[in-house]
């Protein structure tokens, strides 16, 4: 079952395939920063643009590009930013 979801006053947006297979997210993120908390293990491809990643009990920003990735540990906050629209595709699990 197809989803969209909303966040951060709809500056984040996402069109999620909940299915028991195979679950993720195609998601459209406006310049700004916005903090998320992962409640399954997440791994983001930035499909367009740049997303700079950020997760609780990091001490930096990371950098990361169109067509590279990165992972969120289950149960923890994290945080995205950008200074253009990016998008992304979100597995989870």
């Amino acid at each position: 079952m197809y989803k969209i979801r909303e966040y951060h006053d709809s500056k984040v947006m996402s069109l999620t395939n909940d299915d028991e297979d195979v679950a993720f997210s195609i998601g459209i993120v406006s310049q700004g920063e916005f903090e998320f908390g992962a409640i399954t293990k997440e791994r983001y491809i930035v499909t367009s643009g740049e997303i700079e990643f950020w997760e609780e009990d990091e001490h930096h920003w990371r950098l990361i590009r169109e067509g590279k990735e990165f992972e969120v540990v289950d149960h923890k906050n994290f945080k995205m930013k950008t200074d253009k629209v990016s998008s992304y595709i979100c597995f989870y699990g």
